[in-house]
């Protein structure tokens, strides 16, 4: 990217980063500190331009952090996202959060979850930066796992205009099972999932029952998260209901990221 006059903008950070200077961090050095983040945040990139990621962040959790729930440390990841991208592009900006994250709902709504292990303050600071730095962005957007997935192959990250107007289809909420008509019960999956550590590894398992069937299937792996075995569940019913050649597909899960984000 080009800034015009940077080495003018940024030359009282010089003065105080060389290492035969003192430190001494007075109003010029702040106002130009400020001056060059606008300057990057509003800069153009010569030429044709296409999108990559901003960065990853990432850090092992901080003593309680680790008893959290698991919507608990969705919403920490969000915040620490956040404040990082906050740091990168300054706090002018507005951040637009993938919509399909099922906590950004009880974020914006201010609310704090029945069963939760974080104290009612860190609630409060999670909520209050994320629905002030951030706001829900286009839901017809691909998610960031999509759109990543051939960046190391240097493919273009950005979307296409085709991308861009694709609508996501989402799946309608079914009715209760015992509500549903005795012939499509057959077309009925339900699913669970585990996650627990044997012998200081993580291991999960997913499976799917169907009633009308009284057969079960499952699937196991290690490394992954109770999340992940929820959509390995997922997974294996969309499988089951392509093999069977089901028409249609009710999908009954106790998951309430699965709910929320289909």
């Amino acid at each position: 990217m080009h800034i015009p006059e940077y080495s003018q903008i940024v030359s009282p950070l010089y003065l105080v980063t060389r290492k035969k200077n003192d430190f001494h961090w007075g109003p010029e050095q702040q106002q130009a500190f400020a001056q060059i983040k606008q300057e990057i945040t509003h800069a153009k990139v010569p030429g044709e331009t296409r999108g990559r990621p901003l960065g990853f962040w990432s850090r092992s959790y901080r003593g309680s952090e680790a008893n959290y729930t698991p919507t608990e440390k969705e919403i920490l990841a969000a915040y620490e996202g956040v404040q990082a991208a906050s740091e990168v592009i300054g706090t002018e900006a507005q951040l637009l959060l993938a919509p399909r994250l099922p906590v950004l709902g009880w974020m914006f709504k201010a609310k704090v979850l029945s069963t939760h292990h974080a104290t009612d303050t860190t609630w409060s600071k999670w909520i209050a930066l994320i629905t002030l730095r951030a706001q829900i962005g286009n839901p017809n957007r691909p998610g960031i796992l999509e759109i990543i997935t051939n960046c190391p192959e240097d493919e273009n990250f950005g979307l296409t205009d085709e991308e861009e107007q694709e609508q996501v289809t989402r799946a309608e909420e079914a009715p209760p099972y015992n509500q549903l008509p005795a012939e499509e019960t057959r077309y009925a999956l339900f699913t669970d999932c585990s996650c627990c550590i044997i012998e200081m590894k993580r291991k999960w398992k997913a499976a799917v029952w169907s009633p009308t069937w009284q057969v079960a299937q499952a699937t196991e792996g290690e490394g992954g998260s109770s999340q992940l075995a929820e959509l390995k569940a997922v997974q294996l019913a969309l499988d089951i209901a392509e093999k069977e050649k089901c028409p249609k597909l009710y999908l009954y899960t106790d998951s309430w990221m699965v709910a929320n984000a289909l």
